[in-house]
């Protein structure tokens, strides 16, 4: 977000001179209604600016200690209702509840709340040889609610992830037109009225003075791409825990969590590579990406096993 602070920092510091020399504008209405709507869109920006403060990894953090704590109780569950489908001789049951432990630790989020559904329904179904076996109604109360705060943690994580993109697809605009107000507008007015307000041309032509780049525009606009994605197993489809995914020219890395998700965000415009490797599997290929400006690219990696005694 380095760019774009500094934008908002330079909007202000206009801002505050057009300020300090509002006679300039007496009786130009037209004038002043360009003047006002860049001190309304670079206020807006500001505000918006605010909504990205918060780091992409918090997000996460307490969606990750919610599965944590629905991961054990989910195991207690699935163990204990193996014990009632061997009690019950129930071979159906069995294999259900045996998969579902197989499963527990490298599923999905998503895979996870409809095990955990499916698991409750299934021993509410055995109900009565359940509570034989000592499951009482205080623990299936507290994994229904531990289950539906996770679900809601789940939600908000990605609706947070959603409205930044938003929020920042939105920064971008009031940059662009921060930047038309002053180049078509407040610049010129400026220069026009130079002769009688030395003051404000000074001071306002000061702070336009920019290094001019090769672009055509000649404005650097912020690069706020990002790239998402998730590694799976290639064989089973199921997410894999623990990969670790490389942004090898930022030398950034995530290691992914039971989910397999990973995200870099706010990266620059151009050819960016992804490795990936993760205990057990072979190492795939190297991903080359070409990266645009505002872009955002989802790829996904599918891992094979190693071969057994490699």
């Amino acid at each position: 977000m380095t760019k774009e602070i500094t934008f908002i920092q330079k909007f202000n510091a206009i801002k505050r001179v057009l300020e300090n020399h509002s006679s300039a504008f007496d009786g130009k209405p037209n004038a002043v209604a360009f003047r006002d709507r860049f001190f309304s869109k670079s206020l807006e920006l500001s505000n918006r600016l605010n909504n990205l403060v918060r780091p992409v990894s918090s997000f996460y953090a307490d969606r990750k200690s919610q599965r944590e704590n629905l991961q054990n109780q989910l195991q207690r569950m699935t163990d204990f209702g193996i014990m009632l489908a061997k009690g019950t001789q129930n071979s159906a049951l069995l294999n259900t509840f045996t998969r579902y432990k197989q499963m527990i630790k490298t599923t999905s989020a998503s895979m996870m709340l409809q095990v955990a559904l499916d698991e409750l329904s299934l021993i509410n179904s055995q109900m009565a040889a359940a509570q034989a076996l000592g499951l009482d109604s205080s623990f299936k109360d507290g994994f229904e609610e531990m289950l539906a705060s996770y679900q809601q943690a789940f939600n908000t994580a990605q609706n947070q992830l959603d409205v930044r993109r938003a929020e920042r697809d939105a920064v971008n605009t009031l940059i662009k037109e921060c930047n038309d107000i002053l180049r078509f507008e407040l610049d010129q007015f400026v220069r026009f009225n130079a002769p009688e307000n030395q003051s404000l041309a000074q001071n306002y032509q000061r702070l336009r003075r920019v290094k001019r780049t090769s672009s055509k525009s000649g404005i650097n606009m912020p690069e706020t791409s990002d790239i998402i994605g998730t590694v799976s197993d290639a064989g089973t489809g199921l997410p894999v825990a623990g990969a670790v995914v490389k942004l090898i020219e930022q030398g950034w890395t995530i290691t992914t969590d039971g989910d397999g998700d990973f995200l870099f965000d706010e990266l620059p415009a151009g050819h960016l590579t992804l490795s990936c490797h993760a205990s057990g599997y072979e190492v795939p290929e190297i991903a080359a990406i070409d990266l645009g400006q505002n872009d955002h690219v989802v790829w996904n990696f599918q891992l094979t096993k190693l071969a057994s005694g490699s």
